[in-house]
């Protein structure tokens, strides 16, 4: 089976997904900008092609793949989701309704379509494509504080917390500067979301859509830096959904589906809950990022990539093979510039850990992901002291 990988952008990824391939002798291909140095030292690459920028131009992706064929076109990164459909619905390949799908790409066209399936979220205070919009709106009609967010980048960037008319129009100054993503060239749209401000603990909930039912599923409890930057410092996988919110949240992710025109695939979703509310931040079709995939193979004994690839390919989501769970939880911690190290406690087994301070880009914004200079993945037998070691900063 010949598997096509669009713009993969983490090392960590790209390992894993060919190392799957090569686990199940197929061939895998990726495509990625000129400037990528994701697959240099990746084993088991079929074929490496190079092109300009990410494109959803269904001519272009025709034009840089030639005569290749494939069996299965799988998203690389959040930027790639499009894409990804759009060239498997130019050869003939599983692909998700390309009329639905762009919204989850786009977090107004998603609002909107998860509001027609009565999916609870934030309400949409504004949605701003310049400045001169902002200075125009009736902002005695706006409470705050606000989360201000662009529709379309991602890992949080220029997401914000806001208490005033000014910090606001100092965010949408940013996102509007901000044209293209460094890994891909993909072109950002100029257009941002003003939305009511959500309490609660974070999650994800990472789900596998198999013939548009969810077969399976994994909560991940989510640590973020301090307000008002939204950024990810590090997870934990192994937590339970609450019984009050176990139906709601199996029901939510079949009715995004259902939005996307998604028979077959896997779930990112993203939202604050508490005891008695759930509010749905956002989701994405694609396995997640950060680490998450490897969390919830040392937890629950399953690959989140295998389960992607095989229903993009038309398969099965499991060949049979049985889960290895292991008790209790596994998380990771993100390391940052600046940042004091955590003692290791006698109930923290260290599984893995990677820090390197050149990785971080200079200037990057305190807890960004271009702040970060590595992780360590730890396990316990206890919430409380993985907890504290994961989000403390």
């Amino acid at each position: 089976m010949n598997i096509l990988l669009l713009h993969p952008v983490s090392g960590w990824s790209l390992q894993r997904v060919s190392q799957l391939c090569l686990d199940n002798c197929w061939r895998l291909t990726i495509i990625t900008i000129e400037s990528s140095t994701v697959g240099k030292d990746c084993n088991g690459l079929h074929e490496w092609l190079r092109v300009p920028a990410l494109t959803d131009d269904p001519l272009e992706l025709r034009r840089q793949i030639g005569d290749r064929r494939f069996d299965a076109v799988v998203a690389g990164n959040e930027f790639a989701v499009i894409a990804a459909d759009v060239l498997a619905a130019e050869l003939g390949l599983y692909h998700n309704r390309l009329d639905r799908i762009r919204s989850s790409r786009n977090k107004a066209l998603m609002r909107v379509a998860f509001a027609e399936k009565q999916i609870p979220q934030p309400r949409v205070l504004a949605v701003l494509a310049s400045l001169d919009e902002s200075r125009d709106l009736d902002w005695t009609k706006i409470s705050f504080p606000v989360i201000v967010k662009p529709v379309d980048m991602a890992m949080s960037l220029f997401v914000r917390k806001c208490d005033t008319r000014q910090q606001v129009e100092d965010t949408l100054e940013k996102i509007f500067l901000f044209k293209h993503s460094r890994l891909t060239n993909y072109a950002f749209t100029a257009q941002a979301l003003i939305e009511e401000f959500a309490e609660g603990q974070e999650y994800s909930l990472e789900g596998v859509i198999e013939q548009g039912s969810l077969v399976h599923r994994v909560l991940t409890t989510k640590f973020v830096s301090p307000l008002p930057a939204c950024y990810e410092v590090g997870h934990i996988s192994g937590e339970e959904v609450p019984p009050q919110h176990d139906a709601a949240l199996s029901q939510i992710c079949e009715r995004i589906a259902q939005c996307w025109g998604m028979r077959s695939g896997v779930i990112h979703l993203e939202f604050k809950m508490t005891a008695q509310q759930l509010w749905v931040i956002e989701a994405a079709a694609r396995a997640p990022g950060c680490h998450i995939p490897e969390l919830v193979e040392l937890r629950h004994g399953y690959s989140i990539e295998e389960a992607f690839v095989r229903l993009r390919a038309g398969l099965p989501w499991r060949d049979g093979t049985p889960f290895t769970k292991a008790p209790g939880w596994v998380g990771i911690r993100f390391s940052f510039l600046d940042q004091r190290s955590l003692e290791i406690t006698d109930d923290l087994e260290v599984l893995t850990e990677h820090h390197d301070a050149a990785e971080a880009l200079p200037g990057a914004e305190a807890y960004s992901v271009n702040q970060r200079t590595g992780y360590a993945i730890v396990r316990s037998a206890s919430f409380e002291s993985i907890s504290r070691f994961v989000g403390k900063l």
